[in-house]
Order: structure tokens, then C-alpha cells, then sequence
């Protein structure tokens, strides 16, 4: 693991940068911003954005009481390195990709199947004996992040503030097999990828909240290429406050309770709620 002296001052230079990005957020878009690359997603203010996940991470590490967050321990130092290079690799190569190919429609899906999902996991399944997770048979391990995923969603997604997107314009087969293929891609995959296999080993070598930032880093950089406006520094800043603030409440709540079930239903409810609400009304 990292010693603290080190970790310490990269976990303040991490969290000044999310501070930074949630200022320039503010006062470049006081009005707010979208925070879903879909045409015609609605503006959201910056305080409405990150209000659900800050509620999310308080409630996590406030329940079960003074139960500790479940540790990883490193297993082997040379797989544990091979792997979390390879992840990390992935992890830079998929917004390069859209940035420079670019990646869209079809080929987006397809590139993130390839590099953060099916590359992954051959690594993790050929290169064993990384680390290590002892998860406990316990109930607290479900009412209490599900209390904390139930905040979060109510914040998020029901709000009397939320404005609600408006997908009547959407043929329902398009709207049901987006909503499928970014829940394989985005709910499940990327929560493997990003919290499962890639936090897991980062929280191994540099301890839990520096495993997590870096890890929430990389999830709101992977954005990039699908919310880009071609204002890099604001597209980054944009990325970090909404993306990166989610991305937190999602690592802590692995890191609480190593519950990848309610944690992939949590990115399965923002990604698909507005769809899924929209398919019903139709249908009713």
C-alpha cells in the first residue's frame, strides 16, 4: 500500500480538483448544465447535481452504525501490479479512442464492450492470486445500502426540483434497445469494471479513499468522449462534478459494503429511469 505521506497529499490534490471543477461547474453554467448527452436533456444546476450523491456517501458511511468498511488485501504483488496496469490502460484507452476515432452509435457500444468489459475480464481471469475480499453473509449488507441507494435515487431522479426529460419524441424498439444495451454496457459493465476489478486493486495499492478517488477519476474521464462540447477544460470540469460525484457515492458504497448487486441497480436507475418511465406510459 502506499505510504500515507504520499497518499495523503495525492487524496487533498484529488479533492481540490473536484472542488475546482464544481466551481468553474457553477459559474460558467449558473443557469446549469446537461448532465446526459441525449438531445434535449434538461439543464440541471450544479448543487442539484452533486446534492444526491454527497446525501448517498453520508448515509453509507453513517449505516450500520460503527460497522468498518469491508478491506481488500493484496495477495500477490506481481499479478496484483500486472492487472491494475492493464485496467488502468484500459481505462485511458476507451476516451482516447472516442476522442480520436471517434467511437459512435454501433462502435461506441462496441469499443467499450472490447476495452471495459471483455479485455478486463480476460485479465482478471487469466492473472489470478491479486487480492483478496472476505465479505461477510450479513443483512446489514443490503438495508443499509439499499436505505443509502434509496436517498440517492429520491434526490436524483424524484425531486420536485428534477426536471424531467422529455423522450416522446423516441421510437419505443429505440428507446428499449438503448435502454438494454447501456444496461449491459454502462450498468453492469462499467460498474465491473470501474469498481469491481479496477477500485478493488487500486484500494489494494494505494488504501481506500486514494483507491476510490482515482477510481471515480477515471469513471468521469471516460465521459469525455460522450459529453464533450469540444471545450476541453470545461468538458473536464463538467465531467469531474456530475459523472466524478457519482462515480464517489458508487466507489464508497463498494468500498462499505462490497454489494456490486445494489450498486450496478443504482447505475441501472440513473441511466434508465426516464426510459423506463416513458415505455410504461406508453404502454398504459
Amino acid at each position: 500500500m502506499l505510504p500515507s505521506p504520499t497518499a495523503l497529499p495525492l487524496a487533498a490534490a484529488l479533492g481540490g480538483l473536484w472542488i475546482v471543477s464544481l466551481v468553474t461547474v457553477a459559474l460558467a453554467f449558473p443557469h446549469g448544465t446537461p448532465t446526459s448527452s441525449d438531445p434535449g436533456a434538461p439543464a440541471i444546476p450544479v448543487w442539484v447535481t452533486i446534492l444526491p450523491p454527497l446525501v448517498g456517501i453520508a448515509l453509507a458511511l453513517a449505516l450500520p452504525g460503527r460497522r468498518p468498511a469491508l478491506a481488500v488485501s493484496a495477495v500477490n504483488a506481481r499479478p496484483l501490479l500486472l492487472t491494475t496496469i492493464v485496467l488502468l490502460g484500459c481505462a485511458v484507452a476507451f476516451p482516447v479512442a472516442v476522442g480520436l476515432v471517434p467511437l459512435q452509435g454501433e462502435n461506441y457500444v462496441l469499443g467499450k464492450f472490447v476495452l471495459l468489459m471483455l479485455v478486463p475480464a480476460l485479465t482478471v481471469l487469466t492473472i489470478r492470486g491479486a487480492v483478496r475480499l472476505e465479505v461477510p453473509r450479513a443483512a446489514w449488507r443490503w438495508w443499509a445500502p439499499a436505505i443509502a441507494v434509496a436517498a440517492w435515487a429520491w434526490l436524483a431522479l424524484l425531486a420536485p426540483w428534477i426536471p424531467q426529460h422529455d423522450l416522446s419524441g423516441y421510437d419505443t424498439e429505440l428507446l428499449v434497445v438503448a435502454a438494454v444495451a447501456t444496461a449491459v454496457t454502462a450498468g453492469l459493465g462499467e460498474e465491473l469494471f470501474y469498481r469491481r476489478w479496477l477500485q478493488t486493486r487500486l484500494e489494494a495499492l494505494l488504501g481506500p479513499w486514494l483507491g476510490i478517488a482515482l477510481a471515480s477519476l477515471a469513471f468521469a474521464f471516460m465521459h469525455l468522449g460522450s459529453h464533450g462540447t469540444g471545450n476541453l477544460p470545461l468538458d473536464v470540469a463538467r465531467v469531474i462534478a456530475a459523472q466524478g460525484s457519482f462515480g464517489l457515492f458508487m466507489g464508497v458504497l463498494w468500498w462499505r459494503y462490497r454489494n456490486l448487486t445494489l450498486v450496478v441497480l443504482a447505475h441501472l436507475l440513473v441511466n434508465g429511469w426516464g426510459p423506463a418511465v416513458e415505455i410504461l406510459h406508453r404502454l398504459s
